[in-house]
């Protein structure tokens, strides 16, 4: 019998080669320790691509879905619960900084893409203990996109725990139009987007 859901290779972005050295291809990987698990990323700016488009003006919207899953012999997994939580990267011309805003409000300031790098591959613990006897896993995804100044404002606001006229349903008709219309533009723009997956071993709570 099928098992909950597919877990996808992870995607991998092109690599780019400095000399004959090959740049490392992001990867996202999931751990659990006393029955907590541990998410990381790594690689993310490693091919420069990233890199270029927030020295542009886009900037990086990191958005993390961490799912509970319980193992049912001989029928589908059952899902328990969920959390899901942002980190918006990116370049600040005048100061010729990075900027890593996560969610809660916390800001910090990087002098270089080294450095930021380093940022957002620092490992998140979680908090989202199973319940119960039986086997559980964890199963995480993450979805890595280019934003436009529109997004970036309601997103910003977002993560400092402002709720947006999008939400709030006090925007108007027209700008809800237009931030659809730059979204489509992005998009054809063909600016990147990178989706990553990653799957715990099974477990026991408590072990």
């Amino acid at each position: 019998m099928r098992r909950g859901p597919a877990v996808l290779p992870l995607a991998l972005a092109a690599v780019a080669l400095t000399g004959a050295a090959a740049a490392q291809s992001p990867s996202l990987a999931l751990t659990v320790e006393q029955s907590q698990p541990r998410v990381q990323v790594a690689g993310l700016l490693a091919d420069g691509k990233f890199v270029g488009l927030m020295r542009s003006g886009f900037p990086l919207r990191l958005h993390y879905r961490l799912e509970l899953w319980k193992v049912r012999s001989g029928w589908f997994d059952q899902f328990v619960s969920e959390v899901s939580w942002d980190a918006l990267a990116r370049h600040d011309p005048l100061a010729d900084d990075f900027v890593l805003i996560r969610t809660g409000g916390g800001v910090t300031h990087h002098p270089n893409a080294d450095a930021l790098e380093k940022a957002i591959g620092l490992p998140y613990r979680i908090t989202l203990s199973p319940q119960g006897n039986g086997k559980f896993y964890f199963l995480c995804r993450l979805e890595v996109t280019t934003l436009n100044d529109s997004d970036l404002q309601e997103l910003e606001r977002w993560l400092k725990g402002d709720v947006s006229p999008a939400v709030s349903g006090s925007g108007s008709l027209g700008d809800a139009l237009l931030r659809g219309a730059q979204r489509v533009l992005v998009r054809i723009a063909g600016l990147p987007r990178l989706n990553l997956e990653a799957r715990s071993a099974e477990f026991r709570p408590g072990r």
